[in-house]
Formats: structure tokens, C-alpha cells, sequence
């Protein structure tokens, strides 16, 4: 809808997506380490694991692109990897490249692992709500056309890409991109906001899993396993409305990629649920480090 917001040149400038990523896991970053102080995990420990976190979440999400969605380009010359101005990025290879790195920190470093999955299971849903308004105006992950019949439609709002329209029937709300936006769109044409709708599903989804962490844990990974369980869902439905031509080859006869590992994922959701049930919640205090820190100095004087 709006892919840029400052150009310095054909292909140099600030660009709504990649600035939406990154304040996706600014926010996801901050509200994690607050939590983990309440568990007893130390923050300071935490900034390198972000780090490598984000770097790998990144070049997960780039590799399942390329993957699953442009093999043969890649193949073909493995350097458009690197070119920022090709391809994009995929969630779930963020998710697994993100997770794989966090827990091999987490287990070097003596940090509970599930207690640290536990609180980035409701920030990822947060970075992920804040990253598909960088898809809205991007104009990628755009839904399928919507069946007009004759219907009317208005305009609800402009941008330089194209429109929020309001329809006169379900889906009451869609959008409709000008050339040059998007990833194979149908120009001109109202689609389903289908990253509009995964924003609110999964703002939805960090507010039940942080309500749920707050009052409702009853064992260490519950609220990880609760969200590939809940994301699976909310996924796999979306993905039956999108429409954009780059949807990765079918892994299951009749399902796309997302909704393939989304099986997968909810298989692993229960194995974590049977596994760590019986542990329950295992004892946390809050990191107090700073005071103590400060009791020593006064000791000291």
C-alpha cells in the first residue's frame, strides 16, 4: 500500500517492511526481557541471544523463501539470497531458525529453556502482528480476489499503492493495489486483507498467551505448545483466502507449505504438552540482581 516511505534512489531507501521487521523485534525484544526478569532470568544475558536470534530468524526466513516458493532462481544463482531487493521472508523459517538459536543459547548459557520459550512464544505473536503491517504495506501476503456479483464497493482509505476498500458484503473489508505493488496481485481488483487479518489474530493471540503466562501456567512450555497450536489454526484458515502467485509447493496432497508445517507443528505441540505436563511449573523467583548489586556497594561503604 505505501512499500516506501523515503527514496533516495531507484532502489535506496526506507522501505515500510524492513522497518516494520525491525520494530517487530525491538517490541518483541522489550516485552521478553521484562518477563524473563520475573521468572528469575537475568536481562543482561539476553541481548546476544536477540542478536543471534535475529540473524538467524532472518536468513530462516530468507532460505524457506527461496526454498519453497523460488527454488529455481536460487539454484540457479544462490547470490539473490544476499540481494535484499529480491525475494522476502517467510514466518515460519523465522520462527524455526529463531527458535533453534534462542534454545542452543539458552542451553550454553544455563538459562531455563522452557521457561525462555514460555516467554517468547507471546512476543513472537507480537512481532509477528507488528510484521504483517509491513506485508499490508508491502503488498505482499495479499489475499485471492473477492467475488463482486455485481457488488459495489467504496473507498475507505488511499495510499500511494492502492486502497482500503469497504464492500457491501462479506468480507465487508478488502484491498486493491495499484501496479507495481505487490507480488503478483490482481491489480485493480479487491482481495481479501489477509494480512490485516493475521495482524488481529495474532495481536489476539499475545494477549491470551500473556493473560495465559500471567495466571493460567500449569507446567513449563504450556504457552508455547498453546501457541503452534492456536497459530496453527489461524494460519492454516488464512491460508485457504490467500491469493498472492508465490505460495510454495505443496508438501501434503492439497496443502500449501504453511499449512503442511502447520501439521507438523501441532504434532510437536502435543509431544511438548505430554512430555513436560507431569514437571509442572518448576520454581522461579524474580531477578533481583540490580539490588543486590547495590546492597553490596552500600555493605562496601
Amino acid at each position: 500500500m505505501h512499500p516506501t516511505l523515503i527514496e533516495f534512489s531507484e532502489r535506496v531507501g526506507v522501505h515500510s517492511y524492513g522497518l516494520l521487521i525491525l520494530t517487530a523485534l525491538l517490541f518483541a525484544f522489550m516485552v521478553s526481557s521484562r518477563r524473563a526478569r520475573l521468572v528469575g532470568i537475568d536481562p543482561d544475558d539476553l541481548p546476544l541471544m536477540y542478536m543471534l536470534v535475529a540473524m538467524c530468524g532472518i536468513l530462516g526466513a530468507r532460505l524457506f523463501y527461496f526454498l519453497f516458493s523460488d527454488t529455481a532462481n536460487f539454484f540457479a544463482n544462490p547470490f539473490i539470497f544476499f540481494d535484499g531487493n529480491e525475494g522476502g521472508l517467510v514466518f515460519y523459517g523465522g520462527a524455526i531458525g529463531g527458535t533453534v538459536s534462542g534454545v542452543i543459547y539458552c542451553y550454553l548459557r544455563k538459562i531455563p529453556v522452557w521457561k525462555m520459550a514460555d516467554i517468547g512464544a507471546p512476543a513472537i505473536m507480537l512481532g509477528l502482528s507488528i510484521g504483517r503491517l509491513g506485508c499490508f504495506f508491502a503488498g505482499c501476503c495479499h489475499g485471492a480476489a473477492v467475488e463482486m456479483d455485481g457488488h459495489t464497493h467504496d473507498v475507505l482509505m488511499s495510499f500511494k499503492g492502492g486502497d482500503v476498500l469497504w464492500l457491501d458484503h462479506a468480507p465487508y473489508l478488502a484491498l486493491s493495489f495499484n501496479p507495481g505493488v505487490g507480488v503478483g496481485s490482481i491489480f485493480n481488483t479487491p482481495t481479501y486483507p489477509t494480512q490485516l487479518w493475521e495482524f488481529t489474530g495474532a495481536m489476539c493471540l499475545f494477549g491470551a498467551l500473556s493473560f495465559m503466562w500471567y495466571r493460567l501456567r500449569r507446567f513449563d512450555g504450556q504457552i508455547l505448545a498453546t501457541m503452534m497450536v492456536l497459530y496453527a489454526g489461524l494460519r492454516s484458515s488464512i491460508e485457504n483466502f490467500r491469493g498472492d502467485s508465490i505460495r510454495g509447493e505443496d508438501i501434503m496432497s492439497g496443502l500449501s507449505t504453511s499449512q503442511s508445517i502447520s501439521v507438523f507443528s501441532l504434532v510437536v505441540a502435543v509431544l511438548i504438552a505430554v512430555i513436560q505436563f507431569r514437571k509442572g511449573v518448576t520454581s522461579e523467583e524474580p531477578f533481583v540482581g540490580d539490588l543486590d548489586d547495590e546492597l553490596d556497594e552500600y555493605d562496601d561503604l
